[in-house]
């Protein structure tokens, strides 16, 4: 999530600057940057997103507050910070309701006892699906997310660009960055396992696009029969 294309040298020397005193906070586990809006370009003299990717217990004011501390002292150009994964407990009601009525839910990862494949189980209202990819490497279970998704009805148009292991303390954690006709998702997360926390940070890359309307699958369809 970085498009470099509307900055000039020293700007992409600050925001290397910034990514690195960023990723210093015990809680930060991932930085992007981006245009104004979702997807969009850093262009001449727009303001700069700048996500933050930090630990589902992150204390998400103070680090906020950092965020744009640290960004005015490296980066002379309008800044807005925007941490994930999104907290729920800050929404409006309305959206609360809205959400647990549609966002996709995680049930189980597994891995077979052979360990060949990984299980991805998810589910969205009453719909309840399983899809299978290969174990040998964390990409698979963002493979078997995708799949999981498609069987709910999404026509998802991305594809693993990169699944990377993070060190944070003593947590573990994985990126996952996806890319395609849709633009590009970045997504982070924690998780009981390597696997557990792919398919979770896909999750978390997809939320938002998965969210629209337009892309949502029907409600009340009842998918194809559950791949294992």
């Amino acid at each position: 999530m970085r498009v470099d294309g509307g900055l000039t040298t020293a700007e992409q020397a600050a925001l290397d600057r910034l990514e690195l005193e960023l990723r210093k906070l015990p809680e930060v586990l991932a930085v992007g940057f981006e245009g104004p809006g979702e997807g969009a370009p850093i262009s001449e003299e727009a303001v700069i997103t700048v996500h933050v990717f930090v630990t589902e217990d992150a204390p998400r004011s103070q680090i906020e507050q950092q965020a744009l501390d640290l960004g005015r002292l490296h980066v002379d150009r309008p800044l807005r910070v925007q941490l994930a994964p999104e907290a729920d407990e800050a929404a409006p009601a309305v959206k609360t309701a809205r959400v647990a009525t549609h966002r996709v839910k995680l049930v189980d990862v597994d891995l077979t006892d052979d360990g060949n494949s990984v299980e991805v189980t998810i589910e969205r209202g009453d719909a309840r699906v399983v899809a299978s990819g290969p174990g040998a490497s964390l990409s698979g279970s963002v493979d078997a997310t995708i799949a999981a998704l498609a069987e709910l009805g999404w026509s998802i148009p991305f594809g693993v660009s990169s699944c990377v292991r993070l060190s944070v303390g003593t947590a573990g954690a994985v990126m996952v960055h996806l890319a395609g006709g849709g633009g590009e998702r970045l997504g982070v997360a924690t998780g009981s396992t390597p696997q557990r926390a792919a398919v979770k940070a896909t999750l978390q890359a997809l939320n938002r696009w998965l969210d629209d309307p337009a892309r949502r699958s029907p409600a009340g369809a009842h998918p194809p029969t559950p791949r294992r």
